[in-house]
């Protein structure tokens, strides 16, 4: 399905609302003397309900960042295998879509600003017990309005939800917001570090921490380094002032937990099953490129992260070859490398050529049994059970289900969304403490053990949770023994590479912040030998897109795109401004090849 929302639907429909017989509905609907006489702490929790998970377009957004980082590639044999992807010298080609501003200016952004406005508005006595309330609203706004200012480089932000005194709101930009979004998540950890007493508490109302002001504290300062270390590039010294500023005013509280990482328990019914976002199981293979890392490494996660093909006696499929199959079948499953589980698809088009075998094809291989054929899933899948309910499976009856996979009722299954996890944090401070900043009181090679160590438990816990078979038989074992860290940032960025599978927004942004993983070619004239890809040396890789005669280009920015008329004198200013602050943003909005500010060559 593709987006509902095509264009910023948001503040500047505010603004167009604003003028018409809708005025009365948008006052009361901003006016926070005239919202519904709730307390703030069930407006929190109304407001946030099934946050960035509430639609099926906020799923499958996410399914574009993971061909982007090669964790899942289309299936078939066609065309369309570079159709996520720019051709050199082009003018135009696709970009992300995302519902990111929609999402803000009509649900959470407007709606943290209300519940903001009418704790503002209440008396001296009253407004003193929610001030924590009011600072964890600041840390939710913050955070959404951060990503849309990350991969669109401008947005109304300062003029923003005051449709009387500014109709057409002027934009802001990446450069300049950073260190407002550190202001306000500073101000913020100040009062939760104060967290004074008589305060409101959030409880059960809070579904990302159930009211635990340590965590929120702990998000929050996290939060300003994993904005401050993104412009890094541009602004070394904020990165090293604000982790300064962590360690004197705040005691180096962040995220130290899986049980802190920051993310959004779901309600029950949210992403079961339905003919969209299962497509993470339907339309996706797993790619050759992570598929090969984590098999070169012999990693334990390997079963948690993708799911095994059909050539194995779970699958029923496989029996029936197995039982009925006519010589050559048999022959062919007898095969040493048809034994081998887990195989991903290659992600350039060039593959698609009998000279790359199987992992350059669909996903079906057909078999001959008895008057029929029976087809087997040789690509491996990505585990979808991490963004769908039971991956996309429908009904246990279903005969690409192995035997060892469930499908549970949804009603049983918790889904949390994480935004910001310790293995994460630790990856992060790693790799400040290789460059020679501030590790908070550990080494670089303290954290990488660390971040390690979280990515293994957050995986099995989540896996567990979700009906991913077998969990419990994966552990770290001698992993960081045989991988321990180099003093390398490439080591530590293939093992968040491979975290962020279930975050690949995350992972998309690293890649641009960093260069890694790598793009890497196949060796001259070996089209099946994949050179360093899965080359056992713990250093991750993807594939260059090659589509047979040039490497095709993976988009870095979304368009700045607008829902009316009304505020374009500031839209196209807006455009303008971001091409004359740093040239590399292109000649348009939609060259989403592009780069915003930060984002630095």
């Amino acid at each position: 399905m593709k987006k509902s929302y095509k264009y910023i639907i948001g503040l500047l429909a505010i603004a167009a609302m604003g003028q018409s017989c809708k005025k009365d509905f948008i006052n009361v609907n901003t006016n926070p003397k005239a919202l519904p006489d709730a307390s703030p702490e069930y407006l929190f929790t109304g407001t946030t309900a099934d946050i960035d998970n509430n639609t099926r377009n906020t799923v499958i957004e996410r399914y574009q960042f993971m061909v982007y980082m090669q964790y899942i590639v289309p299936d078939g044999v066609n065309a369309n295998l570079q159709g996520n992807f720019w051709a050199p010298g082009s003018a135009t080609g696709p970009g992300p879509s995302l519902d990111y501003y929609n999402d803000y200016y009509t649900g959470v952004g407007v709606n943290m600003h209300r519940i903001i406005a009418k704790i503002d508005a209440m008396t001296a006595d009253k407004k003193a017990g929610y001030a924590n309330i009011r600072a964890i609203c600041q840390i939710v706004d913050t955070y959404h309005a951060w990503r849309i200012a990350d991969v669109y480089g401008a947005m109304p932000y300062s003029q923003a939800f005051d449709d009387t005194k500014y109709p057409n709101p002027a934009y802001d930009y990446d450069y300049t917001l950073y260190k407002t979004f550190d202001t306000q998540l500073k101000a913020a950890a100040a009062v939760l570090q104060t967290n004074a007493a008589g305060q409101v508490a959030l409880g059960s109302q809070d579904f990302f921490y159930n009211g635990d002001v340590p965590s929120w504290l702990a998000c929050a300062n996290t939060l300003r380094i994993k904005i401050a270390q993104r412009y890094e590039k541009r602004d070394a010294a904020n990165l090293a002032a604000v982790l300064a500023d962590v360690h004197s005013t705040f005691s180096d509280k962040i995220i130290a937990s899986n049980a802190q990482s920051f993310g959004y328990n779901n309600t029950q019914g949210n992403n079961n099953n339905v003919d969209d976002i299962n497509a993470i199981s339907t339309t996706y293979d797993a790619s050759y490129a992570f598929v090969e890392f984590l098999k070169s490494t012999k990693d334990p996660r390997l079963p948690l992260l993708v799911r095994q093909n059909d050539f194995g006696t779970n699958s029923a499929v496989y029996n029936n070859v197995l039982t009925t199959g006519d010589a050559d079948a048999k022959a062919t499953l007898a095969k040493p490398e048809n034994k081998i589980r887990y195989y991903g698809k290659h992600a350039f088009q060039a593959s698609q050529d009998a000279a790359y075998g199987w992992t350059g094809a669909g996903r079906y291989q057909p078999f001959t049994t008895g008057a029929t054929t029976t087809q087997l899933d040789f690509l491996s899948l990505i585990q979808g059970r991490y963004f769908v309910k039971n991956g996309g499976f429908k009904a246990q009856s279903d005969p690409l289900l192995h035997s060892d996979e469930i499908v549970a009722d949804g009603n049983t299954i918790k889904m949390r969304r994480l935004f910001l996890t310790y293995a994460e944090t630790c990856f992060m401070m790693a790799e400040i403490a290789q460059k020679g900043g501030t590790g908070l009181g550990k080494s670089a090679t303290e954290w990488y053990n660390a971040g390690i160590q979280a990515s293994f438990d957050q995986y099995t816990t989540v896996a567990a949770a979700i009906g991913v078979p077998r969990p419990d038989t994966v552990a770290v074992g001698d992993y960081m023994n045989r991988y321990p860290y180099n003093g390398t940032l490439e080591r530590i960025y293939s093992q968040e590479w491979v975290h962020f599978m279930a975050q690949p927004e995350d992972a998309w942004a690293m890649w641009k912040r960093t260069g890694y993983p790598l793009f890497k070619n196949f060796s001259p004239g070996q089209p099946t030998t994949p050179g360093n890809i899965g080359d056992g040396s713990g250093n991750a890789y993807l594939e260059t897109l090659n589509n047979g005669a040039q490497n095709m280009i993976v988009p870095r920015r979304t368009a700045l795109n607008k829902s009316g008329n009304l505020n374009d004198a500031n839209y196209y200013q807006a455009i303008q401004d971001m091409i004359t602050k740093d040239a590399a943003y292109g000649p348009n909005a939609n060259y989403t090849i592009g780069r915003i500010w930060w984002d630095k060559q």
